[in-house]
């Protein structure tokens, strides 16, 4: 595999990994099989038409523009490989030249195992010195808990107190463990740096001799220096126990660090070929000994959760990988940022935006310490706020960020990049959410023509941003408009994308809205029969696109004049969404109500009076009786009741 189908590889299996979607999933949604997936994943260069569906699958809609253009040109970077540099000829002399060139060969091979030795040995070192300030720490918390549980078990029939208590000695026991930990580790790690010291004395005395045979430099002169990583902080905890929840605090940090040491032990003496050592609990003492998870074990376990779709499961694995990095690495190693923008990534998908958003602008404030204001990773993060600022529904702040943010890319990428390209199009698409649909049609109508110029007409990115300015002059008051701008977008995106593509299911539903908007409810129901009939072979009677979708056609049938169809279509989607959504939520609660409007039209109102008098009830039951909701149903059940009264009692539907 040459290194840039590596690199792509790389890039793809991590947006894979960010959308949470199994390989099962993904196959089904880009129309390929579960092994070429695995396969094309795995470093085999990939299709353009493979790398471009896989985009559009697990990157959300404003980040697809910027990532394309990366994995764009990670595909022409494999495509087109540097060729090698010729090997120069070796120089003539016979037996000297090659016992010189064994001679360097042995020098370099030796300065690797030296290296790789004061990397393990500072390594080791570190966590000895960890491993003393925890035994220091926990002594401390162990007499401190003795003297809290002989307070609190003196004044144990108080009100209160025998929690407190309870916590406490499970406190106790948890600091009694992590001691145990603390000591063994300390042992192991300075036993096993007294070995390496002996390694790297003997590796020194060799290098030195082939430097004298060879008469070179020594490799070892230009070794970087090994920093040591801050020591982990305690930090406070809520008000409802404070000395006890500032325990927990301190127990966590401790714990997270005695992880990552016992990593490092193990691994480490797994690399030198020693017996492996004794597995030390990391559990209360009640559990069973269980060896300590390593930083790739829990990458490997966050990664499988978000795979899963468990984004709260993966954020609580990427927090205690960003605690031990933190712990080790220290706070402003790479990778600790990088481990925290993971973290933040999977608290926005498990529907937490506003957390997110406060993780990324924390996040921010050391990116800026450390990496300064015009690197990439920076202003990468500054999106991820607005974004996630938009996703709260404060369009307005997020649309003054992403201007902000837009003057600086311009000036630091240009603005032809497509991270500028990309800020451009949530910039217009926020602008609209907060209430200046006609500003964000003008904006997305300058963004299309660069988008042209520059991806081509035909880019999936460009033939979403025609989307939006669809929609949103459709939102500024010209349906007509929109409406012409629609019927051009989608025979486009289904000669670039394919008719059975989500986009172009979602061009044509907004299509059948701007006909409706426009006047032409017959029309768009009529689109949207097609639709359904597309969605539901395609994506299933029961995804929430095929849904809406009916919903929608449902009520412009009874727009368009044609109550007992609509009043049958509504039957059916009650039927599913109870099924699918419950027969509790509001698109459920909503789609009865409408059930009821139309059958009361198509002339049964006995019938309807039965349906609403059980809605009715529903809706307290759901709402409460002060709801909105259940004042309009209590309003309806009134109508019908009085026109039934009016009709002598009707006859039955």
């Amino acid at each position: 595999m040459n290194p840039g189908a590596g690199r792509l590889a790389a890039f793809l299996r991590a947006r894979v990994d960010g959308s949470g979607k199994t390989l099962a999933v993904l196959a089904e949604e880009i129309g390929y099989s579960k092994s070429q997936v695995s396969s094309l994943l795995s470093g085999r260069i990939p299709p353009q038409r493979f790398v471009t569906s896989l985009i559009d699958a697990t990157v959300p809609p404003p980040l697809r523009e910027r990532r394309r253009s990366e994995a764009e040109t990670l595909l022409y970077e494999a495509l087109h490989p540097p060729r090698p540099a010729k090997p120069a000829a070796p120089p003539t002399g016979g037996a000297a030249v090659v016992d010189l060139a064994a001679v360097q060969a042995r020098q370099i091979e030796t300065y690797d195992r030296l290296t790789r030795a004061l990397e393990q040995q500072a390594e080791l070192r570190q966590t000895a010195d960890n491993a003393a300030r925890l035994i220091w720490i926990l002594l401390g918390m162990i007499h401190r808990l003795n003297e809290r549980v002989g307070a609190l078990s003196r004044e144990a029939e108080q009100s209160g107190v025998r929690a407190r208590l309870a916590r406490a000695r499970s406190q106790q026991a948890r600091a009694e463990n992590e001691l145990g930990r603390a000591e063994e580790k300390k042992r192991q790690a300075e036993a096993l740096a007294g070995r390496l010291q002996e390694q790297i004395a003997a590796m020194t005395e060799e290098l030195d001799r082939l430097r004298g045979q060879s008469g070179g430099p020594d490799p070892a002169d230009g070794l970087p220096g090994l920093s040591p990583p801050a020591p982990p902080t305690a930090s406070p905890g809520p008000d409802a126990d404070p000395e006890g929840d500032d325990i927990d605090a301190t127990l966590a940090r401790v714990t997270a660090v005695n992880d990552t040491d016992s990593d490092t032990v193990h691994r480490i003496t797994t690399e030198l070929g020693e017996p492996a050592a004794v597995i030390v609990p990391d559990k209360p003492s009640t559990s069973p000994d269980v060896p300590n998870k390593s930083a790739r074990e829990l990458r490997a376990e966050a990664k499988a959760a978000s795979e899963g779709g468990d984004f709260g499961e993966a954020a609580r694995l990427y927090a205690r990988l960003t605690a031990a990095s933190a712990g080790y690495l220290g706070p402003d190693h790479p990778d600790t940022l990088d481990s925290r923008q993971e973290h933040a990534q999977c608290i926005g998908a498990a529907g937490e935006p506003a957390r997110a958003r406060e993780l990324y602008e924390t996040l921010l404030g050391d990116r800026l310490r450390v990496q300064g204001p015009e690197h990439d990773y920076t202003l990468f993060t500054r999106y991820q706020i607005a974004y996630y600022t938009g996703q709260t529904n404060d369009f307005t702040t997020a649309r003054d960020l992403l201007a902000a943010l837009l003057t600086d890319q311009t000036r630091v990428l240009g603005p032809d990049s497509p991270s500028t390209l990309t800020t451009r199009y949530a910039h217009a698409y926020y602008t609209g959410e907060a209430g200046e649909p006609f500003t964000a049609a003008s904006l997305y109508e300058g963004l299309i023509r660069d988008q042209t110029r520059v991806l081509g007409a035909d880019h999936p990115t460009t033939l979403r941003s025609r989307h939006e300015h669809a929609y949103f002059t459709g939102e500024a008051g010209f349906p007509d408009t929109a409406r012409l701008l629609l019927a051009a977008l989608v025979p486009d995106g289904e000669r670039v994308l394919g008719a059975d593509h989500v986009d172009s299911f979602i061009s044509r539903y907004q299509l059948a809205q701007c006909t409706a908007d426009a006047g032409d409810s017959a029309t768009a129901r009529d689109l949207l029969a097609a639709l359904v009939s597309d969605e539901t072979r395609v994506l299933g009677a029961d995804h929430p696109d095929t849904l809406h979708s009916r919903r929608e056609h449902a009520h412009h049938t009874a727009k368009a004049g044609d109550a007992g169809a609509a009043r049958d279509l509504y039957a059916g989607l009650v039927r599913d969404q109870a099924r699918v959504l419950g027969p509790d939520h509001r698109r459920t609660l909503a789609s009865r109500y409408q059930h009821v409007r139309t059958t009361a039209r198509a002339g049964g109102l006995v019938a309807a009076l039965d349906l609403m008098t059980a809605l009715a009830a529903d809706l307290e039951r759901v709402f409460g009786a002060d709801h909105p909701d259940s004042v309009t149903g209590r309003k309806k059940l009134a109508e019908l009741t009085r026109r039934v009264a009016e009709a002598d009692g009707g006859a039955p539907a």
